[in-house]
């Protein structure tokens, strides 16, 4: 997977050509760019990932890092796979893509019973999209990814489950932060766009390509928004600028419909019209 990302298209090009003198170190590719596109949290869905896509175009990025979570959740995985595959880009491995892999969706996730049934119902019918080559393709995502000055993770440098948020306190960030060597973290994971400077390092969350919802207190992940998130980073001055564009909501429904999407009802009234 390693090299710079190119868009799907004949419209879109990545302006840095192909990265063949990339290299590997531990703990995932290292890469050398300028103008990076952060992706994070589809969750299946391709329409709004086409929309995010379709947004980068104009920002001619050099490379696009995706920060995991890709299939799960949603009625598109497949095609969600099959986008990224044709950008060949670097992937880190999220918490999701880990459920749906093993189906072990984890004690905080499986707690009530009948939502660990939705779970595995719709893991066991992604995975029937995805095919054995959609499955290992996820399994070749990376813990991190290491773009230029960057960090690229899910959820922290060390762990694609924990939550850091605006409000976490600061030793628990700089604890999250003992063993990255980085002068910014990229993470996705929360679904929310945020960024904090913790010392000399600047965190930042990307947002969610796939699956936007409101954030209250406590945290209510319903209704799901019909935008589409991601982040541009310039790897030189680290200037951070956050995208959210809409999608057609109404083509992810009916995409979900006609492929018989598990739960469909109930998935359908959360989203917001």
């Amino acid at each position: 997977m390693a090299g710079v990302a190119r868009v799907p298209g004949p419209s879109l090009r990545s302006r840095a050509g192909d990265c063949g003198g990339a290299r590997r170190v531990r703990g995932g590719h290292k890469l050398r760019h300028v103008r990076i596109a952060l992706v994070s949290d589809l969750h299946g869905n391709a329409v709004a990932f086409r929309a995010a896509l379709a947004d980068l175009e104009a920002h001619e990025p050099d490379l696009i890092v995706s920060l995991g979570d890709v299939a799960q959740g949603g009625p598109q995985p497949r095609e969600c796979v099959d986008l990224l595959q044709e950008l060949d880009c670097p992937c880190v491995y999220g918490n999701s893509d880990d459920y749906l892999l093993t189906l072990d969706f984890g004690a905080e996730e499986t707690e009530d019973e009948e939502q660990r049934q939705r779970l595995l119902t719709t893991a066991h019918w992604s995975r029937e999209q995805l095919g054995s080559d959609g499955l290992a393709f996820l399994r070749r995502f990376e813990p991190t990814v290491n773009a230029g000055r960057l960090v690229c993770c899910h959820a922290t440098p060390s762990s694609n489950e924990d939550v850091i948020l605006p409000a976490t306190p600061l030793e628990d960030v700089e604890r999250a932060l003992a063993d990255a060597d980085a002068d910014a973290v990229a993470t996705g994971h929360v679904h929310l766009q945020w960024l904090r400077r913790v010392g000399r390092v600047l965190w930042f969350s990307v947002g969610s390509v796939g699956l936007v919802w409101e954030h209250k207190e406590p945290l209510d992940r319903v209704p799901f928004e019909p935008f589409s998130e991601y982040a541009l980073v310039d790897d030189e001055n680290l200037a951070v600028e956050f995208r959210r564009i809409p999608f057609d909501v109404e083509e992810l429904i009916s995409a979900a419909r006609a492929k018989d999407f598990p739960g469909f009802d109930r998935w359908a009234e959360l989203w917001k019209r």
